[in-house]
């Protein structure tokens, strides 16, 4: 539709063009070049030849403008007025068309989004999943809280996500080796928590932090009852 559209404009700009070179053409051919006047036979007879010449190149040239099409013949310097006329019309409607034309294809494409990678194979055990429950156990709080979990992992990374309402506990990011040690840090503290007792197994995690200069330990104990 928008092509359609300035190929209209462009024929309008074009006979719009074309008339203007007219209207130049008519009033020089009109007025007639300027002769000596030696004798009132020769001038009159010479002025009737011209007008005639004139009067024809002026309906030779409207004929051409009505029907849009540029003169590429012509014996007269009117004539290469208008070819050149017409030319630079449809040089400039070419390229507002090759504008529009290039402009409405960029509009219409769309950038590809580049599709999320694949997890990585889980190493030392399968612990991915958003079914653990368990305990959280602080001790400085002195409150031992049930909680459920959710457990990403990709390859050796996990991010353990907890619903405790405690101050710490919440999240944990780290690794898992490959014999199922796990090493992770609390992001409210920056306490690192690892399996101290038993490695990591597809329904059963067992983390421990030390405190109070490793007298104490916190706790987080999860598991499950399916990988599903």
């Amino acid at each position: 539709m928008l092509r359609r559209h300035m190929n209209a404009v462009g024929i309008v700009l074009l006979i719009v063009t074309l008339t203007l070179c007219n209207t130049g053409l008519t009033a020089r051919a009109a007025s007639g070049p300027e002769v000596p006047v030696s004798d009132d036979t020769e001038m009159t007879g010479t002025e009737e030849a011209k007008d005639v010449e004139a009067e024809s190149q002026v309906e030779n040239i409207t004929r051409q403008a009505q029907g849009a099409t540029p003169q590429t013949t012509t014996s007269s310097s009117g004539g290469k007025t208008l070819l050149y006329g017409g030319i630079a019309a449809a040089a400039v409607v070419g390229a507002v068309a090759l504008a529009a034309g290039s402009g409405g294809g960029g509009s219409s494409s769309a950038e590809e989004e580049v599709p999320e990678e694949p997890k990585k194979e889980p190493v030392g055990a399968d612990l991915d999943g958003d079914n653990w429950h368990g305990r959280l156990i602080l001790v400085d709080s002195g409150f031992k809280e049930d909680v459920t979990a959710t457990v990403e992992q990709n390859g050796n990374e996990l991010v353990i996500t907890t619903s405790t309402t405690q101050k710490y506990g919440k999240k944990f990011i780290g690794h898992i080796s490959r014999d199922a040690n796990i090493d992770v840090r609390d992001q409210d503290t920056g306490q690192d928590w690892t399996t101290h007792y038993d490695k990591a197994r597809w329904n059963m995690i067992d983390l421990y932090d030390y405190v109070h200069s490793f007298h104490d330990m916190d706790r987080l104990y999860l598991e499950r009852e399916s990988k599903q």
